[in-house]
Parts: C-alpha cells; structure tokens; sequence
C-alpha cells in the first residue's frame, strides 16, 4: 500500500466531507528498497542513489557509479467503509496492482572530484480504485402515491491517479564533513475521477397506480485532468565521527502547464410540487493546476560498531489554501432555463490542504558482512481539508492518518545489491456516511431528495500489504 495509496480520490459533491483523498497523506509513498525499509527516515544522508530525492547534498559522498531499479511494488489493498452507503450498507474495493516504484543512476567518472550527479524516475503518486454498489428495498417513501415503492440507490466511485517525477540532483562536497547539493523537479499528473449517486422510486406492480409512477434524483460528475509542473529541491548534509545530519527544502510547485474537461449532470423528477429539474454542462480545455506545498525536513543518524545504524527523521508540510484545481467558465446548466441565472462553479474543481509534521524511525543492521536487516515506522498524517471550507466541488475530504511498519533485508554481492522486503500500513476512523440509501426520504431539500440524512455511523478501515524489490549494480572504480 506504498502510498497507501488506499487512499479514494472522490469529490465531496453536495453530500459530505467524508471521502478519502490520495493527496492529503504525503509520507505513504517512499523511494528505493533500501530508505523504504527504513520507512524514509534517511534525510540525514543515505549514500545511494534515494539521495537524489531525500537530501542531494548526500551525493557528494558517494564514490561509485550505479544503476538502480528501486522498486518494483507489488500492492494489496483493502479498503471497507462500514455503514459508508446507509445501514448495514458497506462500501469496499480491493486491488492488487504493480508498478514499478523508482529508477535511478548516479555517474561519475573520477570519485576524487569534488561533485557528483545522479537521476531518478520516481512513481511520486499511484492510486486505482473502484466503489460500486447498488441497494434495493420496497417501502413507503412518497405519502402522495398509494402503496410501497420499489427504491434503487446506486453509488459509484471510480479513480485512477498517475504522477511520475523526473529529478535531477547533484552534491557538491565542501570538505570531509560537509555538502550542499540542490535537485530539480518535473512531475507529471494525470488524473482522472468518476462519480455518481442515484435514488430511484417507482410504484410496485401491485400498487392501484394505473400507469408508471417514477422520482428519480442523480448526480453524475467526471473529470480528466494533465498537469506538469516544476519543483526544486535543496539540502545540506553533515557528518563527524559517527554521526549523519541532514536537512532538505523543498520550494513550492511552479505550474507549467495544465488541462482538464470536467462533465457534470443532476437531474430530478417528481420533486415535492411536480417539479422536474435537470443542471447538465460540460468544459474541455480548461485551466488545471496541482499545488506542491513548501517543505522542510531534518534528518539524523548514528553508524554504530560498524555493524549498523539508527536513524529519525521529520518532515513538515505547509499549507495550502483553496485555489481552483480545474478552474471553469460561468455556465446557465439549469433546464428550464428560468431558474438559472448563470452559475459560475458548478464545473469548477477546488483544493486545499492542511500543514503536516510527519515522523520516522529507521535501523538497520549487519547479520553478516553481505547480509543487512532493516526495520522501519513512519507516521503519515494527513492533510485534508473540511468540504465546506474549500469549495463544494472538491477531490479533498476525510481526514485519515496512516501509520506504516516495514521489514527487510538486503544482500550484497561483489558488484551489486539486492533487496527484498515488506511494507504494512493500516488506517481506521469514524466517519459520517457517504450517503444514506438505507431511510431514503421526500425532503424539500434537493439533494437529500430520495436519500436519508446521513448519521455519524459509518467507520473506514484500511489495510495494505507492499512487497518492495529492488537491485543495485555497481560500476567498479577507476
């Protein structure tokens, strides 16, 4: 669940602030076999080719060239919404899926030099996920008409994020206790979201109606989005004796270019007075822009007896206030048209996030001269964003903090290295309902029209198992 990625990408629509959100949980997703097992706590300076990422001061103290495929993961994930559609109605999706987590490369022809270069592809983001459900049940909703109704509710939530990050880094070595170095960042995000809640009731066959009775209340919300944009990342790394002392800053994200066609639709029939309502429209080409927030992470380690190594760090994030996600044109969507009036964010897409102090604890140890254990903890707090202070379309919601455990060794051999290891992350809270199909009622209110108010009795747990690998090829000195 290296990220975990358990996490739902949902919009919060006009129902709640329930939901999970992939990007409000920063720490779930480390890079390389080896700063994974130690669950990232290596800004103090890890000496391969992570550093790129986690501190690029560290690259100066690197001697050899290497090539590294860090990490191919291999996830299950489980994620259960108890009570999440309405009483005794759960919500629950379960993945396994493979992508490969980092490749890398640091070359240098002379170690004496003072300065060092490397590369990384990094996954930054990895998330597919899909919640579908339909309830029935016959009961008295709608006093007007004779009889039971026969009642459909139908919850659909569908997402797929994909982020890579191309960085660049190097270290300079200012003397033998001391490096700057500096990285810079291209990510590319692509996105894409489906939604929709329905309720239906229709009379039953044995009903007195003598024709089709049907109120209906929907909503249908997508969209797509592509963005680049540019980071840097910056960080300074001391040692002495044993030990290792790190620090990275990373700047906001500058946008480079975005774009996003977001579709949304609700329709209602038969509302209370024998109204029907439709608000449809639809924009390509738009504006998109995800934010990077400002970072700053401090790292140390102690090398012990030459046989292993302690390490912590701590990572805080800022915040960030509501700006448009997908920023789109005022639009008239609602037929008849004279109850419009020209709605300027019914397609428009927000986000935010809360600032952020995450925790890491990290040993490692020599079994043997080629064989190493490592063991990590990692908090993964999260960043969300109440619905109602954002905006009421959203892919920001429910608060959930993530704690991950992680077990592994590594094997060294003349030339090269190799990594095997497991990451568990776990999750659970309590939660409002995302919707309620279970008491659906007749309200005035449209959107609760044919839906139930929700309680405060849903619970979600998440449960993730990684198996991480990795290989590392070293290039024999000059």
């Amino acid at each position: 669940m290296n990220k975990i990625s358990w996490i739902l990408i949902c919009l919060c629509w006009g129902y709640g602030d329930t939901l999970l959100a992939q990007e409000s949980n920063y720490w779930t997703q480390q890079y390389g076999a080896r700063s994974s097992l130690l669950g990232g706590a290596v800004i103090h300076g890890v000496e391969d080719n992570s550093a790129v990422y986690y501190n690029p001061a560290a690259l100066a103290f690197i001697k050899q060239s290497t090539i590294s495929l860090n990490t191919s993961v291999y996830k299950y994930e489980d994620i259960f919404i108890r009570n999440g559609g309405g009483e005794n109605i759960d919500l629950q999706s379960q993945r396994i899926s493979l992508h490969q987590n980092m490749t890398s490369g640091l070359l240098t022809k002379d170690p004496s030099k003072k300065y060092r270069f490397g590369f990384n592809i990094i996954t930054r983001s990895h998330a597919n996920y899909d919640f579908t459900m339909q309830y029935e049940s016959v009961k008295e909703i709608i006093a007007t008409q004779d009889g039971e109704e026969f009642y459909i509710g139908r919850i659909e939530l569908q997402t797929n994020v994909s982020e890579t990050w191309a960085c660049l880094g190097g270290g300079y070595k200012i003397n033998e206790y001391l490096s700057l170095g500096a990285t810079a960042i291209i990510a590319y995000r692509n996105q894409r979201h489906h939604m929709l809640f329905s309720g239906k009731a229709l009379n039953t066959p044995d009903s007195t109606q003598s024709s089709l009775f049907m109120a209906t209340n929907s909503a249908d919300f997508n969209f797509r989005t592509n963005i680049v944009s540019a980071l840097f990342k910056f960080g300074l790394h001391a040692r002495t004796g044993g030990w290792r002392f790190g620090l990275n800053i990373t700047t906001p994200s500058v946008p480079l270019w975005g774009q996003g066609r977001v579709q949304r639709e609700e329709i209602q029939t038969n509302l209370p007075g024998n109204r029907d309502q439709i608000k449809a429209d639809q924009q390509s080409y738009l504006k998109s822009e995800y934010r990077y927030p400002f970072t700053i992470g401090l790292g140390v380690a102690f090398n012990y007896s030459n046989q292993g190594m302690v390490s912590f760090a701590s990572e805080y994030y800022s915040r960030i206030g509501a700006y448009q996600f997908i920023a789109a044109n005022t639009s008239d969507p609602t037929f008849p048209n004279f109850l419009s009036g020209g709605v300027e964010g019914f397609l428009s897409v927000y986000q935010a996030a809360n600032q952020v102090l995450n925790f890491g604890f990290g040993w490692e140890h020599s079994i043997t001269k080629k064989i190493k254990l490592h063991l990590g903890v990692r908090t993964d707090f999260t960043s969300a964003v109440p619905r109602q202070e954002i905006g009421e379309l959203t892919p920001v919601s429910a608060a959930l903090d993530i704690y991950h455990f992680s077990c592994g060794l590594s094997f060294r051999r003349k030339a090269s290295k190799f990594s095997l290891g497991l990451n568990y992350s776990y999750a659970n809270k309590k939660v409002s309902q995302l919707l309620n199909l279970s008491d659906p009622v007749i309200d005035t209110q449209e959107r609760l029209f044919l839906f139930g108010v929700r309680e405060n009795n849903a619970a979600i747990y998440a449960h993730g198992v990684t198996a991480m690998i990795g290989y590392t090829y070293y290039f024999a000195l000059k």
